[in-house]
């Protein structure tokens, strides 16, 4: 019975941490949809983005999927300063989906 008690109350824990801090899935999913947005409107401001990346979410869920996950403002947000973080020149080089993936993680990882 301790046993049963001790690890529920290290799964409690454990799931309290990853909705505070974002996973590293969640943040390259963020990515990706950022990036997928971010090729049609490379210079869209903050706000714009966020609401994109809010409604390509909340369109990737069916309306009876159990597996529901909230958008997740401070992750998405810190995705979407990076890719403002970098310089109109690093945003034209990443020109594609991969290259975009690849300059926007790199510019997370720096700014971490």
């Amino acid at each position: 019975m301790k046993i049963i008690l001790l690890l529920s109350t290290l799964m409690i824990a454990g799931t309290a941490i990853a909705a505070e801090t974002g996973t590293p899935s969640e943040e390259a999913r963020y990515v990706s949809l950022l990036c997928t947005t971010a090729s049609a409107q490379p210079d869209a401001s903050r706000d714009a983005y966020l609401q994109q990346l809010n409604d390509m979410h909340m369109r990737s869920h069916s309306s009876s999927s159990l597996n529901k996950t909230d958008f997740d403002n401070e992750v998405a947000g810190k995705v979407v300063d990076g890719w403002l973080a970098l310089s109109p020149e690093q945003r034209r080089q990443a020109n594609t989906p991969a290259g975009c993936e690849k300059a926007l993680g790199e510019q997370l990882k720096t700014a971490d």
